[in-house]
């Protein structure tokens, strides 16, 4: 329910943007009464994601568009596929094509990219994760394409969990010896009902942490070899730790660090500078 409507809502904000008090192009061009059936064609080959979106869209439009999918949200297509074939008033369906485009394209480049890595990482019980460095706004949109590309999320929102990382440390260690333990008691005492993540980038730091509440240890910009020995000393606690790592990390290294016994990967590129796939609206003659 939640993700219905922040996605209707970034839908309408999309149409107010785009749209304004009128397409006044296709209002002079094109004749009221026209009607027109066109075809959504993928141009490059890749995972597709947002499909369910294209009703909701040219809906919102015009009450009369009708929206057929031709195949499934999540599925593999080569170029060239015909993925939804969209019939109804020519000036309406004008009015929505950019709109319907944005969504679907920004969304199947994510959830493609987000495939790529999960591939990399086939035989190995590690997830690839996304980050909140995604485009102001379309969070929600962005993370439900990494979940249609096998992917899962890490939190949503600064207040999902407490992830206790250096910048905030500063502030307690040039009073105390122990920060770390420290940061993660005043998180206790303060939201015992939340879970507590830590991250570390040196593994000297890593014993502080263990002997904390933390459900979670993010091991960040560490090579494969440091990750490894961190995972084998958490591992011997027997606690049950999610233990994550983060960093500059590539479609190249990615299994590397998989390889290190980690049970997740961060990729924020998966997010935040990945192409949209490209998908055109092709008219084909009146219905």
């Amino acid at each position: 329910m939640y993700l219905q409507k922040e996605i209707e809502r970034l839908i309408d904000v999309s149409i107010a943007e785009d749209v304004g008090s009128g397409d006044i192009t296709s209002e002079i061009l094109v004749p009221e009464d026209v009607r027109i059936s066109a075809n959504f064609v993928l141009k490059q080959a890749g995972i597709l994601a947002g499909l369910p979106l294209l009703e909701i869209i040219f809906q919102k439009i015009h009450s009369e568009i009708k929206v057929n999918l031709c195949v499934e949200e999540g599925s593999y297509q080569k170029a060239g596929t015909i993925i939804a074939k969209i019939t109804g008033p020519a000036r309406a369906i004008l009015t929505a094509e950019r709109i319907a485009l944005n969504f679907i394209q920004h969304a199947s480049g994510v959830a493609t990219i987000t495939s790529e890595y999960v591939r990399k990482l086939k035989g190995l019980r590690c997830a690839i994760l996304d980050t909140r460095k995604t485009l102001p706004g379309l969070r929600v949109l962005e993370k439900y394409a990494v979940k249609i590309g096998g992917g899962s999320n890490h939190r949503f929102s600064l207040d999902d969990r407490f992830t206790i990382k250096s910048n905030h440390l500063y502030f307690l260690a040039a009073k105390s010896s122990t920060p770390i333990q420290d940061a993660a008691k005043k998180a206790k005492e303060a939201r015992p009902d939340l879970n507590i993540e830590i991250e570390i980038s040196n593994p000297a730091h890593l014993q502080q942490a263990l002997e904390t509440d933390a459900k979670a240890i993010i091991l960040s910009r560490m090579t494969p070899s440091e990750i490894k020995k961190c995972v084998e000393i958490i591992r011997k606690t027997n606690k049950k730790i999610y233990v994550e790592s983060l960093g500059t990390i590539t479609l190249d290294t990615v299994r590397a660090y998989a390889e290190t016994g980690v049970d997740g990967i961060s990729i924020g590129s998966v997010t935040h500078s990945v192409p949209a796939l490209d998908i055109v609206m092709q008219i084909k003659k009146n219905p």
